[in-house]
This record gives C-alpha cells, structure tokens and sequence, in this order.
C-alpha cells in the first residue's frame, strides 16, 4: 500500500470514528430550537453552550412561522445533530448557574412539539458530554 493510500485510509478510519449523530431538520454538529413545529418554522443553531437566548433570534428558515422572533423563552421543538455525543441542556435560567432544568435531548434524537409544561419556557443552552441525566 503506498504512503498516499495508507493516509487516506487512517483519515477514513478517524472520520468513521466519530459519526455525526443526526437530529431532523438540523446541521450536523449543531443543537437547534425551533418556534414552533420542526419541519414547519423558524429555526436557530447553536455550536456551543449560551447562557442567554434573549438575544437570539430564529435567524434561519425566516419566511416560515416565528422568523424574526427571539428564542428567550419561545421555543416549542428541538433537534440535536452533535458531532461529538454532546447532549443538549435546556434551562429556564439564565447565566452560568444552569438553574431551572427543564429537559435534554441525546445526540440524533429530535422532540417536535414539546409537552406543553416545557413549551416556551427555555432561556438557555449548556451543551454537556454524556451524562447519567434521562435524557430524551
């Protein structure tokens, strides 16, 4: 096997490693909340953890229901497409105290329309590795 191949294969192997986990209707490596239905509003996507949704807004999939509107406390369905086996954490609080848990979604796991006691309740995000918490 050439030194060429020999590479190509070692890169294969490290990318096949770590397989992107696919949410629906989400960007591999992202956790995305939507304003209402997953396939039928506006969406936001988050790389990494954020302390305070106020200042988001469902920037993405704008001509659907909810673009434009702030994600703080607005979010009805969630998707996570971790690349990395992160969980999504979601918080009725804001800052870095993570207070008011309200749920978590595992990697390729997708919750369209939330039980009513969680809708439009989050606030912010904590983006964790694999924790013993019963995510959904």
């Amino acid at each position: 096997m050439s030194a060429l191949a020999a590479a190509a294969a070692a890169v294969g192997m490290l990318l096949g490693a770590s397989p992107a986990s696919a949410g629906d209707n989400c960007a591999s490596g992202y956790h995305c909340v939507f304003y209402w239905g997953v396939y039928d509003s506006a969406r936001h996507s988050y790389f990494n953890s954020d302390t305070d949704f106020s200042n988001d807004t469902f920037n993405q999939l704008t001509s659907r229901s909810g673009g434009g509107q702030v994600v703080h406390n607005n979010v009805v369905s969630a998707s996570n497409s971790s690349s990395g086996g992160y969980e999504s954490h979601y918080y009725t609080g804001v800052g870095s105290d993570w207070g008011g848990f309200l749920f978590c979604l595992n990697p390729g796991r997708t919750y369209n329309m939330l039980p009513t006691d969680l809708r439009d309740r989050a606030s912010s995000l904590q983006v964790r590795g694999t924790t013993n918490i019963d995510c959904i």
